[in-house]
């Protein structure tokens, strides 16, 4: 069960996602969740405090998570779709500000979170592949860790300025999210794999 300071953390994410940390405020934190600044303050410090602990917070309950109870019993390529669906929400709801604000003004916060992530997702597509190989819907013969660090790396990576894999007009468009799928589906099925997600991806 839920308490007040998830409840903060949840609620506090959100809103830095959609509309950056620097201009979300501790007001506006508190107007969004109907408390007063001051029972925020009785779990957080200050608002670096906060951010910090939902840092943490996330690192520990990714938005997304090939391992989830919504994912964990699908097949490796129902995983993916599901994958791709959650990336496709994102797009919709994000915002760059967050990505810059964490960068410029909690560096070691958001090395270490950026660093943590891509660990953990690399390891969950290394994972979805071995699982669509047992299932035979992936070919035996890929380069799991090749593949997984590619494709972990591309999607972490693809919005950071310091080298420019997209354009932002790519990186919010849904269409190429939905060829790059098929690219990825297409690359690592087998005949019975292709048929599967020809029949399944929308």
């Amino acid at each position: 069960m839920k308490n007040q300071r998830t409840d903060i953390i949840e609620v506090c994410w959100e809103l830095f996602f959609q509309f950056g940390i620097k201009s979300v405020s501790m007001d506006d934190i508190a107007s969004k969740l109907g408390i007063s600044k001051k029972t925020i303050y009785q779990h957080f410090k200050n608002k670096s405090d906060l951010v910090e602990q939902a840092l943490e917070w996330q690192i520990n309950h990714p938005r997304f998570s090939f391992q989830s109870e919504e994912v964990s019993h699908l097949n490796a390529i129902d995983q993916y779709i599901a994958f791709y669906k959650f990336v496709i929400s994102q797009i919709e709801n994000s915002c760059d500000s967050m990505r810059y604000d964490l960068r410029k003004y909690y560096p070691k916060l958001w090395h270490k979170f950026h660093r943590t992530n891509l660990s953990r997702f690399q390891t969950e597509l290394a994972q979805n592949l071995e699982q669509g190989i047992k299932e035979g819907l992936f070919r035996p013969e890929i380069n799991i860790e090749w593949i997984s660090k590619t494709m972990a790396r591309f999607y972490l990576n693809m919005a950071e300025t310091d080298n420019v894999i997209l354009e932002k007009e790519d990186i919010s468009n849904i269409e190429f999210h939905k060829e790059l799928g098929i690219y990825h589906l297409h690359g690592v099925c087998t005949n019975k794999g292709i048929e599967y997600f020809k029949n399944n991806f929308k």
